[in-house]
C-alpha cells in the first residue's frame, strides 16, 4: 500500500489544500480557490494537474477566446459598436429600409471594427457616423466623421423634384 502523502496547505495552479475529506481509499481534499470559493477535489486531479481551480479559470479563458474587442456583448454593447453594427446593416443588408441609399448604390464598408475603432474613438455626445468629405464615397478611414445632425443635413444629397 502506498505511503500517505499529507497534502494541506500546498498549491496546484489556484488552489490551496486546506484539509483532506473523504475515506482512506477515497482521499478527497477540501481547497479555496483565489477566487474565494471552496471545492472538493480528488488526490488524482490535483497532483496530475487535472483540477486547477474551482472552475473560474475555465470561464476566464473561454471569456478571452470568445472575446475579440470587448464591445459586442449581448446586453453591454457599445455605442460604438452599435454605430459600427448599424452602418454595416445599411450597406450589406438588401431587405433593410436604408439599402436603397447606401448598399443599393455601391456604398461599401470598408473597415473591420478595429479598424473603425481605431480611426473613429467613441462617439461624442450627440453626433452619429457620417461619410466626409465624400459624401458619395465608401465608409473607410479617411472618409468618416462623427457628425451633428445639422451636419449630416448639409451633407446630403439633392431631392429629386417630381
Amino acid at each position: 500500500m502506498p505511503k500517505f502523502i499529507d497534502l494541506t496547505s500546498r498549491r496546484f495552479g489556484r488552489l490551496t489544500v486546506l484539509r483532506r475529506e473523504g475515506g482512506e481509499h477515497n482521499t478527497t481534499w477540501l481547497c479555496r480557490c483565489d477566487c474565494g470559493k471552496t471545492v472538493v477535489v480528488s488526490r488524482p486531479n490535483l497532483v496530475n494537474d487535472h483540477t486547477r481551480s474551482c472552475g473560474c479559470l475555465h470561464s476566464e479563458v473561454v471569456r478571452s477566446t470568445n472575446t475579440t474587442h470587448g464591445h459586442s456583448r449581448i446586453g453591454a454593447m457599445t455605442r460604438v459598436y452599435r454605430a459600427w453594427r448599424h452602418m454595416l446593416n445599411r450597406c450589406t443588408n438588401p431587405n433593410g429600409k436604408d439599402w436603397p441609399d447606401y448598399g443599393g448604390r455601391g456604398i461599401e464598408v470598408r473597415v473591420s471594427f478595429e479598424e473603425f475603432f481605431a480611426a473613429m474613438g467613441h462617439p461624442p455626445p450627440g453626433k452619429s457616423i457620417d461619410r466626409w468629405p465624400d459624401k458619395n464615397g465608401h465608409y473607410e478611414v479617411g472618409n468618416m466623421r462623427w457628425a451633428t445632425p445639422k451636419e449630416q443635413a448639409n451633407n446630403r444629397r439633392p431631392r429629386r423634384k417630381n
